[in-house]
């Protein structure tokens, strides 16, 4: 029975059945049930663990997060465009592996998604059990830039941790980055 109950979980029933309104582009009794029943039974058939346990949506965080991204994203085309434009210039490319501060699946793949959305790196794993991520960097020409990418890795888990964690993770964060 509590499996079941960890299988069935009300808000993905509730998102797919509004997303399969938005799709028909009709609100109707129907489209509202059928879109339900597939989340029902897309979360019987494909169980997932609960996401987000503690998480807490903090508007200025989020802000914050979205801005900084969109300066991330520019600077970073901007770096990629010399790249690919500079002639007779091979990049030297590299794999690093970044082990984050925080034990989190959510922030581990949130962390993920926007470095990968950033022109110049990819993540190619990210790994549960040590919440590490490993990244396939473009154009590295030394130890500085090894530095800058984990850099980039812990502002952007930093800037997501104040966008859904809870104040005792921010906190913890804030120590984990004294000890360093």
């Amino acid at each position: 029975m509590k499996q079941l109950r960890m299988r069935v979980q009300p808000a993905m029933i509730i998102v797919c059945a509004v997303i399969w309104t938005l799709l028909w582009g009709e609100l109707s009794i129907m489209n509202v049930v059928v879109g339900a029943a597939l989340g029902l039974l897309i979360g019987l058939v494909f169980p997932m663990p609960p996401i987000i346990g503690s998480a807490r949506l903090r508007p200025l965080g989020l802000i914050w997060l979205a801005l900084t991204l969109i300066y991330d994203l520019t600077r970073s085309s901007i770096v990629v465009m010399g790249v690919v434009l500079r002639i007779g210039h091979t990049p030297q490319n590299a794999i690093v592996g970044v082990q984050l501060r925080t034990r989190n699946d959510f922030y581990l793949t949130q962390v993920a998604e926007l470095i990968s959305l950033v022109p110049g790196t990819i993540v190619v794993e990210a790994r549960q059990s040590t919440s590490t991520v490993y990244l396939h960097v473009l154009d590295v020409s030394g130890q500085d830039d090894l530095s800058g990418i984990r850099r980039l890795v812990y502002t952007t888990e930093s800037r997501v941790v104040r966008a859904f964690g809870t104040r005792q993770e921010i906190a913890e964060l804030r120590a984990a980055k004294e000890d360093r």
